[in-house]
This record gives C-alpha cells, sequence and structure tokens, in this order.
C-alpha cells in the first residue's frame, strides 16, 4: 500500500505537480478545487495510525473553516454551501479515526484534547462568520456550528474518561465564551437567544461530564471546585445580563440560570455520595445565591446548594426537572 501511494503521489509530482501546488489556495467554486480535496485524499491514505489520520483530518477540518472565512470576506456566500459541506465530511474522517484509536487503546488523550480545543476555536470563527453573512447563507454557517459542537461535545466526553480536569475546564471555558457573546449581543434579539440557548445547551453537557466523572471517579473534589467557582461566576454575569436584556429574553436567561445551576448541584450530589461533609462542600456566594433566588423566585435554599424545588419528589417550577 505504501508503495502504491508513493507511485500515486510521484505521479501527481510529475504530471501536474504545478496545479497541485496552485490549488492549495483554491476557495470551493474554484476550477482547482476538487484538486485540493483529490490531494487531501491521497494524504489520508498514507502510513500512519488513527492518531495520525485524525490529525491529518482535523486539518482538514481547519482548512475548511478558513476557506469559510475568506468566502465571506469575498461574499462568496453561494459557495459556503459547499465548503459546510466538506467541513463535516472532515469532521466525520476526524471522529471516526478519534475514536478508532481510542478502541484500538492508543494514546488517544492528546487527540481528543486537540479536537475539543480545534472545535472551541471553530465556533468562535462561525459565531463571527454568523454575524457578517448574508440572511440567506446563516443556515448554513448554523449547521457547521451545529456539526462543530457535537465533535466537541464527543470529544469532551472522550477526555473525560481519561483526565476528567481537563475536560472539566475546557467545557467551561468554552460556556464563560459563549457568556461573552451573550454579553455582546444583549441588544440584538435574535442573536441574543441563539448565544443564550448555546450556553444552556453547553451547561447541560457539563452535567454529562459530571456522570463520567462520577463513573470513573477520577479528581472528583477538583473537578468539584471548579465547577463551583465557574457556576458562582456564570451565576453573576447572568443576573446582572437579567437587567439588561430586553424582555423578551429574560425567560431564556432563567432557563440559563437553572440550567447552570443543575450541573453544580448535581456536583453536590455527586460529591455528598462519595463521603464528603456538609461542612466541606464548596458553595456558592451568599450574595449570588440570593441574585438568582429572588429572579427564580426560590425561596430557602440552604447553602445554595439545593433550591426548595429539588428536595426529593419536587419539580423545578416551569419546567419539570426532578
Amino acid at each position: 500500500m505504501a508503495g502504491v501511494v508513493l507511485a500515486i503521489v510521484l505521479v501527481l509530482c510529475a504530471a501536474g505537480g504545478g496545479t497541485v501546488y496552485a490549488a492549495q489556495d483554491s476557495l470551493p467554486g474554484d476550477a482547482l478545487y476538487p484538486v485540493k480535496l483529490g490531494t487531501e485524499q491521497v494524504i489520508m491514505i498514507l502510513p500512519g495510525d488513527d492518531v495520525a489520520k485524525a490529525e491529518r483530518a482535523l486539518s482538514f477540518a481547519d482548512k475548511r473553516v478558513r476557506e469559510m472565512e475568506a468566502l465571506a470576506e469575498k461574499v462568496r456566500s453561494q459557495d459556503l454551501e459547499l465548503a459546510v459541506e466538506k467541513y463535516g465530511y472532515a469532521l466525520n474522517m476526524t471522529v471516526a479515526r478519534m475514536e478508532r484509536a481510542g478502541n484500538r487503546g492508543l494514546a488517544a488523550g492528546n487527540i481528543t484534547a486537540r479536537v475539543a480545543e480545534a472545535m472551541a476555536r471553530h465556533l468562535c470563527i462561525l459565531d463571527m462568520l454568523c454575524d457578517v453573512v448574508p440572511d440567506a447563507a446563516k443556515p448554513a454557517i448554523a449547521r457547521a456550528r451545529e456539526m462543530s459542537e457535537r465533535v466537541r461535545q464527543n470529544a469532551l466526553a472522550a477526555l473525560a474518561r481519561n483526565n476528567t480536569v481537563q475536560a472539566a475546564e475546557m467545557n467551561l471555558a468554552a460556556m464563560l465564551g459563549s457568556l461573552n457573546r451573550v454579553r455582546a449581543k444583549v441588544q440584538d434579539g435574535e442573536a441574543l437567544q441563539i448565544a443564550l440557548q448555546q450556553f444552556e445547551n453547553m451547561a447541560r453537557f457539563g452535567q454529562e461530564i459530571s456522570q463520567i466523572i462520577e463513573e470513573t471517579g477520577l479528581n472528583i473534589a477538583e473537578v468539584a471546585e471548579l465547577v463551583t467557582e465557574a457556576t458562582s461566576m456564570h451565576l453573576e454575569v447572568l443576573a446582572e445580563l437579567y437587567e439588561e436584556v430586553p424582555e423578551q429574553a429574560k425567560k431564556a436567561v432563567e432557563r440559563a440560570m437553572e440550567q447552570s445551576f443543575r450541573g453544580y448541584e448535581r456536583m453536590m450530589m455527586v460529591l455528598e455520595r462519595t463521603g464528603v461533609e456538609d461542612s466541606e462542600l464548596p458553595v456558592i456566594p451568599e450574595k449570588t445565591r440570593q441574585r438568582m433566588e429572588d429572579i427564580l423566585g426560590w425561596t430557602n435554599a440552604p447553602k445554595a446548594r439545593i433550591p426548595t424545588w429539588a428536595s426529593p419528589g419536587q419539580s423545578c417550577p416551569g419546567c419539570g426537572f426532578r
């Protein structure tokens, strides 16, 4: 196989090396773009283990995002659909190789972290693109963002089984980035609602990471401290935003606060099940707790750990969470 691949590369270089080189700067919709994609297919079959091939596929996903940026700058929205399609293809290759590496017992921790980090970068770029492309192109960018977020979560879930602290830190950092976008879009109704939904989804995924942490039993106390500190900050920021957002967005802020607090409350229950004494459990500061209770209508939430609706058999008002 290596000999066949080498032969293909030599033929490409001999017959059209200049074309292959020129194609590297091509964009979706350009005449040479298929040559660029064909070269990448050849690169994917070069020798290497699954980790190496996941890294190659990830580099192609990076290229697709840069292509989306270039197309937006050139106001070529009609070609974004193709860029998003090829982005999804590169992501699928990345995930497939990443999962195979883990199943085969290869040291996949580094590649899962790299994939999660790359997706965080991609999400920031895609959010920026969503702000500048014409309305007709926004659905394509939204699809790219959905794919990127799905892969980010996939990578973090895999990472959490080996490095719980890093996985928790990376998801909390992504949540903070989402909150910063909420701040930036506080007067943009549609973008604000989308950003709040993104934060809520990340907070919900944080609970999945907590479940993995509970299953593995790795560094529970350290992760709990990280979650507590981050949740306190998130709730404080959301409480400030509650006063600034339009009336129609206040319910979305409330849902974001509830989802954020659930992740904290779940981690506290994990700690309790491990035998940590109540006096040693981290708590949300009183000022933040009181502000949260005022906004959400909760009362008598002891130490801001478990609100009244979180008592056994009770439901969260308006959401049904038990």
